[in-house]
């Protein structure tokens, strides 16, 4: 597992607690936190406190090849991140992305070879504090993982018996690039929401007009997707406006709960990239969003 944050701290933890052998390539202060403390889970599923095994990146080139890694880095972290992992990496590793978008797929391709790399997407609303624990902050815990020129494959099958754990809903996908784009447009819708409104889903809906509003970021990203071929579900898109127009709601995108707290966003990745494959659809709402992410970088790198 490369990456033991809100995401490879849930899944990977998870799975370790379920007796799979996990290593976790860790650096600085985290590999500092995962020694003292263990990696400790606050869930709604149970909570956990798990001791994996832990290695830096100067350590891997001596642990011999591994069967799987498991990349759950920010985007913006995923350059660093593949030269760490080179070493890991043997004839029949298979290379298994977490992050958000698509980019990332042509970067490891190019890197490590097609055939090496299967998609993966996971939704789950987690963050971590500050003394590392890793906090599941609803039940959404949803792995997919699938090839990318689609059908089942044995070494799928394989990993399918390896990642059936207790904590978190598995799926097999026979159609990736599907999974991967769904995982955008509800990121995106997400992430707009909340960066256009600056609060929660629940406020920006109890304000005049923050429905409407959101019921249309919410189409610019189904459009998006539309136009490059992958239209959303009818009963998954009604799914999605009830979540993004529910006044109790007290839900934030990971990417807005980074600004507040003055880290680095995945603006090009979620958004930037999101809206450039817009074929000619008008995305205003997503492109303000996209805005308002550039000038908070920009403002953070002046800081």
């Amino acid at each position: 597992m490369v990456g033991a944050g809100a995401t490879g701290g849930y899944y990977g933890g998870r799975m370790a607690q379920a007796g799979r052998d996990v290593t976790f390539l860790v650096r600085g202060a985290r590999l500092r936190q995962l020694q003292e403390r263990g990696l400790e889970i606050v869930s709604p599923q149970g909570d956990a406190t798990v001791h994996p095994k832990l290695i830096t990146a100067d350590q891997l080139a001596g642990a011999g090849p591994f069967d799987v890694v498991v990349l759950s880095t920010k985007a913006y972290a995923l350059d660093a991140a593949v030269e760490d992992v080179a070493p890991a990496l043997g004839p029949a590793t298979v290379v298994l992305p977490l992050l958000n978008g698509l980019r990332h797929l042509d970067v490891l391709q190019a890197r490590f070879g097609r055939e090496r790399v299967m998609g993966g997407s996971v939704r789950i609303v987690a963050d971590m504090d500050e003394e590392g624990r890793v906090h599941q902050l609803t039940e959404l815990d949803e792995f997919v993982f699938g090839e990318l020129d689609g059908g089942i494959t044995e070494r799928a099958e394989r990993l399918r018996d390896l990642f059936t754990v207790p904590g978190f809903t598995l799926t097999l996908s026979d159609n990736m690039l599907a999974a991967l784009w769904r995982k955008w447009w509800i990121l995106a819708t997400m992430g707009g929401v909340c960066v256009v409104s600056g609060g929660t889903v629940g406020e920006m809906v109890a304000v005049p007009h923050g429905a409407e509003i959101a019921r249309a970021i919410l189409r610019e990203a189904i459009s998006i997707a539309e136009a490059n071929g992958y239209p959303a579900e009818p009963d998954f898109a009604a799914a999605q406006e009830r979540r993004m127009t529910d006044p109790a709601s007290s839900l934030t995108s990971s990417m807005y709960r980074d600004m507040l707290k003055g880290a680095p966003v995945e603006a090009d990745h979620i958004l930037g990239d999101f809206i450039a494959r817009a074929n000619d659809v008008s995305v205003p709402l997503l492109t303000g969003a996209y805005v308002r992410l550039k000038v908070y970088e920009a403002q953070r790198l002046g800081a």
